[in-house]
Protein backbone atom coordinates (compact mmCIF):
# COMPACT_ATOMS: atom_id res chain seq x y z
CA UNK A 1 0.00 0.00 0.00
CA UNK A 2 1.43 3.67 -1.23
CA UNK A 3 0.63 6.59 1.08
CA UNK A 4 -0.65 9.00 -2.16
CA UNK A 5 -1.39 12.44 -2.03
CA UNK A 6 -3.91 14.48 -4.60
CA UNK A 7 -3.30 18.32 -4.34
CA UNK A 8 -6.90 20.05 -5.46
CA UNK A 9 -10.24 18.56 -5.04
CA UNK A 10 -11.73 19.58 -8.29
CA UNK A 11 -13.21 16.56 -10.80
CA UNK A 12 -9.42 15.64 -11.64
CA UNK A 13 -8.60 15.30 -7.87
CA UNK A 14 -11.82 13.57 -7.09
CA UNK A 15 -11.18 10.88 -9.77
CA UNK A 16 -7.73 10.32 -9.42
CA UNK A 17 -8.35 10.02 -4.87
CA UNK A 18 -11.01 7.58 -5.91
CA UNK A 19 -9.66 5.19 -8.44
CA UNK A 20 -6.44 5.49 -6.16
CA UNK A 21 -7.89 4.58 -2.77
CA UNK A 22 -10.43 1.83 -4.90
CA UNK A 23 -6.89 0.34 -5.51
CA UNK A 24 -6.37 0.10 -1.53
CA UNK A 25 -3.91 2.42 -1.55
CA UNK A 26 -4.18 5.04 1.35
CA UNK A 27 -5.14 8.72 -0.22
CA UNK A 28 -5.26 11.54 1.14
CA UNK A 29 -6.73 14.69 -0.80
CA UNK A 30 -5.71 18.33 -0.08
CA UNK A 31 -8.09 20.92 -0.93
CA UNK A 32 -7.17 24.69 -0.44
CA UNK A 33 -11.15 25.79 -0.38
CA UNK A 34 -13.44 25.01 2.04
CA UNK A 35 -15.58 22.47 -0.28
CA UNK A 36 -15.30 19.85 -3.07
CA UNK A 37 -15.64 20.17 -6.73
CA UNK A 38 -14.28 23.26 -8.35
CA UNK A 39 -15.66 24.88 -11.39
CA UNK A 40 -17.95 21.45 -11.29
CA UNK A 41 -20.06 23.78 -8.66
CA UNK A 42 -20.51 26.82 -11.45
CA UNK A 43 -20.50 30.03 -10.11
CA UNK A 44 -23.70 30.99 -7.89
CA UNK A 45 -25.52 34.83 -7.43
CA UNK A 46 -27.91 34.60 -4.75
CA UNK A 47 -30.52 31.67 -5.93
CA UNK A 48 -29.22 30.90 -9.18
CA UNK A 49 -26.12 28.87 -10.45
CA UNK A 50 -24.99 28.84 -13.35
CA UNK A 51 -22.09 26.98 -15.07
CA UNK A 52 -19.41 28.58 -16.59
CA UNK A 53 -17.94 25.43 -18.80
CA UNK A 54 -20.36 23.24 -21.22
CA UNK A 55 -22.09 20.91 -18.94
CA UNK A 56 -22.07 18.43 -21.21
CA UNK A 57 -19.42 15.71 -22.18
CA UNK A 58 -18.66 13.36 -24.82
CA UNK A 59 -16.95 9.69 -24.44
CA UNK A 60 -19.19 8.49 -21.73
CA UNK A 61 -17.73 5.33 -21.19
CA UNK A 62 -15.25 7.37 -19.65
CA UNK A 63 -17.39 8.24 -16.75
CA UNK A 64 -19.00 5.03 -16.76
CA UNK A 65 -15.49 3.42 -15.96
CA UNK A 66 -14.50 5.60 -13.46
CA UNK A 67 -17.65 4.79 -11.21
CA UNK A 68 -17.66 1.26 -12.41
CA UNK A 69 -14.01 1.24 -11.09
CA UNK A 70 -14.53 2.90 -8.03
CA UNK A 71 -17.22 1.66 -6.35
CA UNK A 72 -21.03 0.97 -8.15
CA UNK A 73 -21.79 1.37 -11.52
CA UNK A 74 -22.83 5.02 -12.71
CA UNK A 75 -26.21 4.25 -13.48
CA UNK A 76 -26.85 3.19 -10.14
CA UNK A 77 -25.69 6.72 -8.54
CA UNK A 78 -26.37 9.42 -11.63
CA UNK A 79 -28.47 9.30 -15.10
CA UNK A 80 -26.84 10.38 -18.26
CA UNK A 81 -28.94 10.81 -21.00
CA UNK A 82 -27.93 11.80 -24.52
CA UNK A 83 -28.86 15.61 -25.61
CA UNK A 84 -30.14 16.07 -29.65
CA UNK A 85 -27.08 18.11 -30.85
CA UNK A 86 -25.83 21.29 -31.43
CA UNK A 87 -27.47 24.68 -33.17
CA UNK A 88 -24.95 26.23 -35.68
CA UNK A 89 -25.74 29.65 -37.18
CA UNK A 90 -23.99 31.52 -39.32
CA UNK A 91 -23.62 35.37 -40.86
CA UNK A 92 -25.96 34.64 -43.95
CA UNK A 93 -28.28 33.48 -40.93
CA UNK A 94 -28.34 30.05 -42.36
CA UNK A 95 -28.70 27.19 -39.41
CA UNK A 96 -28.04 23.76 -39.31
CA UNK A 97 -28.97 21.64 -36.29
CA UNK A 98 -26.22 19.41 -36.13
CA UNK A 99 -26.90 16.00 -33.98
CA UNK A 100 -24.10 14.15 -32.49
CA UNK A 101 -23.90 10.38 -31.81
CA UNK A 102 -24.56 9.23 -35.57
CA UNK A 103 -23.24 9.54 -38.89
CA UNK A 104 -26.30 9.42 -40.92
CA UNK A 105 -28.53 11.54 -38.51
CA UNK A 106 -25.35 14.01 -39.79
CA UNK A 107 -25.85 13.39 -43.33
CA UNK A 108 -29.53 14.26 -43.33
CA UNK A 109 -29.20 17.39 -40.92
CA UNK A 110 -26.14 18.56 -43.89
CA UNK A 111 -28.29 17.83 -46.37
CA UNK A 112 -31.19 19.49 -45.26
CA UNK A 113 -29.95 22.36 -44.91
CA UNK A 114 -27.03 23.04 -46.88
CA UNK A 115 -28.24 20.76 -49.93
CA UNK A 116 -24.97 18.62 -50.14
CA UNK A 117 -22.78 16.89 -47.12
CA UNK A 118 -18.83 17.03 -47.66
CA UNK A 119 -18.58 16.90 -43.95
CA UNK A 120 -19.14 13.61 -43.20
CA UNK A 121 -16.55 12.02 -45.53
CA UNK A 122 -14.53 14.69 -44.01
CA UNK A 123 -15.29 13.68 -40.64
CA UNK A 124 -14.45 9.75 -41.24
CA UNK A 125 -10.85 10.79 -42.09
CA UNK A 126 -10.19 11.04 -38.62
CA UNK A 127 -10.82 7.02 -37.21
CA UNK A 128 -7.26 6.55 -37.99
CA UNK A 129 -6.06 9.50 -36.09
CA UNK A 130 -8.26 8.68 -33.13
CA UNK A 131 -7.60 5.21 -32.84
CA UNK A 132 -3.95 6.44 -32.97
CA UNK A 133 -4.33 8.99 -29.94
CA UNK A 134 -6.57 6.92 -27.89
CA UNK A 135 -4.09 4.05 -27.53
CA UNK A 136 -0.73 6.28 -27.48
CA UNK A 137 -1.63 8.89 -25.46
CA UNK A 138 -5.09 8.49 -23.92
CA UNK A 139 -5.80 4.87 -23.14
CA UNK A 140 -2.15 4.72 -21.18
CA UNK A 141 0.13 7.79 -19.51
CA UNK A 142 1.52 9.86 -22.40
CA UNK A 143 5.65 9.11 -22.64
CA UNK A 144 6.29 11.84 -24.87
CA UNK A 145 8.51 11.86 -28.06
CA UNK A 146 9.31 8.07 -27.95
CA UNK A 147 6.14 7.24 -28.63
CA UNK A 148 5.88 9.97 -31.53
CA UNK A 149 7.44 7.64 -34.40
CA UNK A 150 7.75 7.93 -37.98
CA UNK A 151 3.99 5.77 -38.37
CA UNK A 152 2.45 8.34 -36.00
CA UNK A 153 3.59 11.16 -37.91
CA UNK A 154 2.49 9.69 -40.83
CA UNK A 155 -0.86 9.31 -39.73
CA UNK A 156 -1.09 12.15 -37.74
CA UNK A 157 0.84 14.68 -39.75
CA UNK A 158 1.20 17.09 -37.13
CA UNK A 159 2.86 19.71 -38.70
CA UNK A 160 -0.21 20.43 -41.04
CA UNK A 161 -2.02 23.39 -38.90
CA UNK A 162 -5.72 23.47 -38.48
CA UNK A 163 -6.08 26.70 -40.23
CA UNK A 164 -4.82 24.51 -43.42
CA UNK A 165 -5.92 21.75 -42.94
CA UNK A 166 -9.61 23.44 -42.95
CA UNK A 167 -8.66 25.45 -46.17
CA UNK A 168 -7.53 22.59 -48.16
CA UNK A 169 -9.95 20.21 -46.79
CA UNK A 170 -13.59 21.76 -47.13
CA UNK A 171 -14.66 23.93 -49.86
CA UNK A 172 -18.16 25.38 -47.71
CA UNK A 173 -16.98 28.41 -45.94
CA UNK A 174 -19.68 27.34 -43.41
CA UNK A 175 -18.07 24.32 -42.47
CA UNK A 176 -14.64 25.85 -42.46
CA UNK A 177 -15.77 27.89 -39.62
CA UNK A 178 -17.39 24.48 -37.88
CA UNK A 179 -13.66 23.79 -37.20
CA UNK A 180 -11.71 26.90 -36.92
CA UNK A 181 -14.49 28.87 -34.17
CA UNK A 182 -13.91 26.23 -31.65
CA UNK A 183 -10.57 26.74 -31.25
CA UNK A 184 -10.48 29.98 -31.43
CA UNK A 185 -13.26 30.75 -29.01
CA UNK A 186 -10.82 28.55 -26.43
CA UNK A 187 -8.34 31.12 -27.22
CA UNK A 188 -5.74 29.07 -29.70
CA UNK A 189 -4.20 30.31 -32.57
CA UNK A 190 -5.39 28.63 -35.61
CA UNK A 191 -1.85 28.49 -37.55
CA UNK A 192 -0.06 26.82 -34.88
CA UNK A 193 -2.98 24.79 -33.84
CA UNK A 194 -2.26 21.17 -34.98
CA UNK A 195 -4.79 19.91 -37.50
CA UNK A 196 -5.16 16.52 -35.56
CA UNK A 197 -6.87 18.25 -32.80
CA UNK A 198 -10.00 17.97 -35.44
CA UNK A 199 -10.50 14.92 -33.94
CA UNK A 200 -13.05 16.18 -31.41
CA UNK A 201 -15.34 16.07 -34.57
CA UNK A 202 -15.09 12.40 -35.31
CA UNK A 203 -15.25 11.78 -31.30
CA UNK A 204 -18.30 14.08 -30.89
CA UNK A 205 -19.98 12.34 -34.21
CA UNK A 206 -18.95 8.41 -33.10
CA UNK A 207 -20.22 9.19 -29.15
CA UNK A 208 -22.46 12.00 -28.89
CA UNK A 209 -22.58 14.49 -25.78
CA UNK A 210 -24.12 13.58 -22.73
CA UNK A 211 -25.54 15.38 -19.62
CA UNK A 212 -25.86 14.17 -16.43
CA UNK A 213 -29.04 14.59 -14.07
CA UNK A 214 -28.69 17.78 -12.23
CA UNK A 215 -25.88 18.82 -14.11
CA UNK A 216 -22.09 19.15 -13.21
CA UNK A 217 -22.80 19.96 -9.49
CA UNK A 218 -24.78 16.81 -9.13
CA UNK A 219 -21.28 14.60 -10.61
CA UNK A 220 -19.71 16.67 -7.73
CA UNK A 221 -22.00 15.37 -5.32
CA UNK A 222 -21.35 11.84 -6.19
CA UNK A 223 -17.91 11.60 -6.40
CA UNK A 224 -17.87 13.49 -3.13
CA UNK A 225 -20.00 10.20 -1.39
CA UNK A 226 -17.60 8.04 -3.06
CA UNK A 227 -15.03 9.35 -1.58
CA UNK A 228 -15.81 9.35 1.95
CA UNK A 229 -17.03 5.45 0.66
CA UNK A 230 -13.89 4.54 -0.28
CA UNK A 231 -12.17 6.10 2.70
CA UNK A 232 -9.95 9.00 1.41
CA UNK A 233 -8.93 11.52 3.99
CA UNK A 234 -9.89 14.76 2.51
CA UNK A 235 -8.35 18.01 4.24
CA UNK A 236 -10.12 21.17 3.26
CA UNK A 237 -8.70 24.60 4.00
CA UNK A 238 -4.59 23.17 3.26
CA UNK A 239 -3.14 24.59 0.31
CA UNK A 240 0.22 22.95 -1.11
CA UNK A 241 2.99 25.00 -2.90
CA UNK A 242 6.08 22.27 -2.65
CA UNK A 243 7.14 18.71 -3.58
CA UNK A 244 9.69 16.81 -0.98
CA UNK A 245 12.14 15.12 -3.33
CA UNK A 246 15.07 13.16 -2.93
CA UNK A 247 16.60 11.44 -5.88
CA UNK A 248 14.08 12.63 -8.30
CA UNK A 249 11.67 10.79 -6.14
CA UNK A 250 8.57 11.86 -4.23
CA UNK A 251 8.68 11.48 -0.41
CA UNK A 252 5.99 14.53 0.70
CA UNK A 253 4.24 17.20 0.17
CA UNK A 254 4.13 20.36 2.05
CA UNK A 255 0.98 22.04 2.72
CA UNK A 256 0.44 25.95 4.67
CA UNK A 257 -0.08 23.61 7.90
CA UNK A 258 2.56 20.33 7.51
CA UNK A 259 4.52 17.92 5.53
CA UNK A 260 2.54 15.30 4.37
CA UNK A 261 4.46 11.92 3.89
CA UNK A 262 3.82 10.76 0.24
CA UNK A 263 5.16 7.83 -2.12
CA UNK A 264 3.19 9.26 -4.91
CA UNK A 265 1.83 12.53 -5.53
CA UNK A 266 -0.97 13.30 -8.32
CA UNK A 267 -1.14 17.20 -8.32
CA UNK A 268 -4.72 18.62 -9.86
CA UNK A 269 -4.16 21.84 -8.38
CA UNK A 270 -3.72 24.95 -11.46
CA UNK A 271 -0.34 26.32 -9.19
CA UNK A 272 3.08 24.87 -10.44
CA UNK A 273 5.12 23.47 -7.14
CA UNK A 274 8.14 24.28 -5.90
CA UNK A 275 10.98 22.90 -6.28
CA UNK A 276 9.87 22.34 -10.38
CA UNK A 277 11.02 24.86 -13.19
CA UNK A 278 8.04 26.95 -14.87
CA UNK A 279 6.59 25.38 -17.74
CA UNK A 280 7.53 26.64 -21.21
CA UNK A 281 4.01 27.75 -22.21
CA UNK A 282 1.84 30.44 -22.30
CA UNK A 283 -1.90 29.98 -20.10
CA UNK A 284 -4.76 30.19 -22.38
CA UNK A 285 -6.65 33.50 -21.40
CA UNK A 286 -10.29 32.08 -21.09
CA UNK A 287 -13.16 34.10 -23.15
CA UNK A 288 -15.08 36.07 -20.91
CA UNK A 289 -18.86 34.96 -19.58
CA UNK A 290 -22.23 36.46 -19.47
CA UNK A 291 -24.65 34.96 -17.39
CA UNK A 292 -27.90 35.90 -17.93
CA UNK A 293 -31.34 34.69 -16.72
CA UNK A 294 -34.26 35.01 -19.08
CA UNK A 295 -38.09 35.11 -17.88
CA UNK A 296 -40.68 31.91 -18.91
CA UNK A 297 -41.77 33.85 -21.89
CA UNK A 298 -38.34 33.76 -23.80
CA UNK A 299 -38.31 31.99 -27.22
CA UNK A 300 -37.88 28.23 -27.24
CA UNK A 301 -33.98 27.55 -28.34
CA UNK A 302 -32.06 24.26 -27.93
CA UNK A 303 -29.58 23.90 -25.26
CA UNK A 304 -26.27 24.62 -26.67
CA UNK A 305 -26.47 27.31 -29.93
CA UNK A 306 -23.04 28.35 -31.27
CA UNK A 307 -23.43 32.13 -33.23
CA UNK A 308 -20.09 32.01 -35.90
CA UNK A 309 -19.89 35.53 -35.41
CA UNK A 310 -16.52 37.25 -35.33
CA UNK A 311 -15.33 36.39 -32.99
CA UNK A 312 -17.49 33.89 -32.44
CA UNK A 313 -20.44 33.30 -29.34
CA UNK A 314 -21.60 29.93 -27.84
CA UNK A 315 -24.24 29.72 -25.68
CA UNK A 316 -25.92 27.24 -23.42
CA UNK A 317 -28.78 26.57 -21.24
CA UNK A 318 -28.50 25.53 -17.74
CA UNK A 319 -32.09 24.84 -17.38
CA UNK A 320 -34.69 27.41 -15.24
CA UNK A 321 -33.85 30.45 -17.64
CA UNK A 322 -30.43 30.54 -17.23
CA UNK A 323 -28.14 30.90 -19.77
CA UNK A 324 -24.18 30.76 -20.03
CA UNK A 325 -22.75 33.07 -22.95
CA UNK A 326 -19.00 32.66 -23.76
CA UNK A 327 -17.50 35.11 -26.23
CA UNK A 328 -14.08 37.08 -27.19
CA UNK A 329 -15.60 40.63 -27.73
CA UNK A 330 -15.88 43.99 -26.05
CA UNK A 331 -19.40 44.55 -26.88
CA UNK A 332 -22.11 43.17 -25.01
CA UNK A 333 -22.51 39.66 -26.77
CA UNK A 334 -26.74 40.27 -26.59
CA UNK A 335 -26.16 43.16 -28.46
CA UNK A 336 -23.94 40.87 -30.88
CA UNK A 337 -26.88 38.18 -30.97
CA UNK A 338 -29.11 40.22 -32.60
CA UNK A 339 -27.31 40.76 -35.80
CA UNK A 340 -27.62 36.26 -36.12
CA UNK A 341 -31.59 36.79 -35.43
CA UNK A 342 -31.33 35.61 -31.76
CA UNK A 343 -32.61 38.27 -29.51
CA UNK A 344 -32.84 38.12 -25.94
CA UNK A 345 -33.06 41.66 -24.76
CA UNK A 346 -36.89 41.87 -24.03
CA UNK A 347 -36.50 39.09 -22.03
CA UNK A 348 -33.23 39.46 -19.68
CA UNK A 349 -34.18 39.54 -15.60
CA UNK A 350 -30.60 39.54 -14.56
CA UNK A 351 -26.96 39.74 -16.23
CA UNK A 352 -23.78 39.37 -14.48
CA UNK A 353 -20.57 39.90 -16.99
CA UNK A 354 -17.22 37.86 -15.85
CA UNK A 355 -13.82 39.74 -17.84
CA UNK A 356 -11.09 37.07 -18.39
CA UNK A 357 -9.30 38.64 -15.59
CA UNK A 358 -12.02 37.47 -13.24
CA UNK A 359 -12.00 33.92 -14.45
CA UNK A 360 -8.57 33.10 -14.44
CA UNK A 361 -8.48 34.33 -10.77
CA UNK A 362 -10.75 30.81 -10.20
CA UNK A 363 -8.20 28.16 -12.13
CA UNK A 364 -6.25 27.82 -15.24
CA UNK A 365 -8.18 27.26 -18.64
CA UNK A 366 -5.20 25.47 -20.43
CA UNK A 367 -2.04 26.22 -22.35
CA UNK A 368 -1.68 28.21 -25.67
CA UNK A 369 -0.52 25.36 -28.39
CA UNK A 370 2.71 27.02 -30.08
CA UNK A 371 2.87 24.20 -32.91
CA UNK A 372 1.96 20.19 -32.38
CA UNK A 373 5.37 20.08 -29.90
CA UNK A 374 3.91 21.90 -27.53
CA UNK A 375 1.98 18.86 -26.21
CA UNK A 376 5.33 17.71 -24.77
CA UNK A 377 6.11 20.48 -22.46
CA UNK A 378 2.44 20.15 -21.00
CA UNK A 379 2.47 18.50 -17.58
CA UNK A 380 1.79 15.13 -17.43
CA UNK A 381 3.45 13.69 -20.17
CA UNK A 382 5.95 11.74 -19.50
CA UNK A 383 6.02 11.29 -15.39
CA UNK A 384 8.59 10.23 -13.38
CA UNK A 385 9.58 9.78 -9.38
CA UNK A 386 5.97 8.93 -8.57
CA UNK A 387 4.72 12.40 -9.74
CA UNK A 388 1.43 12.95 -11.69
CA UNK A 389 -0.32 15.38 -13.21
CA UNK A 390 -3.96 15.86 -14.08
CA UNK A 391 -6.33 18.51 -14.61
CA UNK A 392 -6.62 21.23 -16.58
CA UNK A 393 -3.16 22.56 -16.53
CA UNK A 394 -2.41 19.05 -17.74
CA UNK A 395 -2.20 16.20 -20.12
CA UNK A 396 -4.33 15.82 -22.29
CA UNK A 397 -6.58 18.68 -21.78
CA UNK A 398 -9.19 20.73 -19.85
CA UNK A 399 -12.37 18.96 -20.82
CA UNK A 400 -13.99 16.62 -18.21
CA UNK A 401 -13.70 13.42 -20.85
CA UNK A 402 -9.75 14.28 -21.15
CA UNK A 403 -9.14 14.48 -17.44
CA UNK A 404 -11.13 11.28 -16.60
CA UNK A 405 -8.73 9.58 -19.51
CA UNK A 406 -5.82 11.12 -17.73
CA UNK A 407 -6.82 9.87 -13.96
CA UNK A 408 -8.14 6.42 -15.50
CA UNK A 409 -4.24 6.20 -16.72
CA UNK A 410 -2.38 7.57 -13.62
CA UNK A 411 -4.43 4.48 -11.80
CA UNK A 412 -3.31 2.11 -14.32
CA UNK A 413 0.27 2.77 -14.35
CA UNK A 414 0.21 2.76 -10.34
CA UNK A 415 -1.56 -0.71 -10.03
CA UNK A 416 -2.90 -2.17 -7.20
CA UNK A 417 -1.62 -2.13 -3.26
CA UNK A 418 -1.05 -5.66 -2.96
CA UNK A 419 -4.26 -7.61 -0.58
CA UNK A 420 -3.04 -8.19 3.18
CA UNK A 421 -1.66 -11.53 3.58
CA UNK A 422 -0.88 -11.71 -0.22
CA UNK A 423 3.13 -11.57 -1.20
Amino acid sequence: MANVVVVGGGFAGMSAAARLAKLRHHVTLLESSQVLGGRLNGMTVGDRTWQLELDTVTLPGVFRDLFRKSGRPLEQVLDLTKTEGRRHVFKDKSVLDLPLGNRGDQHEALMEAFGEDEWSPWVDTFAESWDIIRRMALDQVFPGKPAVDRTVRKALRPRRSLATLADKDLDDDRLRKLVLNPPRLAGQDRTVTPGFVAVAHYVERSFGRWRFAGGLPALATALETRLEQRGVTVELGESAHELILEEGEVRGVVTSLRTVPADIVVWCAPNRPAPLPPVDLMPVIPASRSLIAVSADAPAMPDEVFVHANPPIRMWSGGDGLWTIEHRSGEDPLRALVRFGIDLRPYVEEQIDLTPSDLVGIGHWGWALRGWSSVFDVPGVAPTGGLFFAGAHAHPGATLEAIGMATASIAEAVGAAPRQGVS
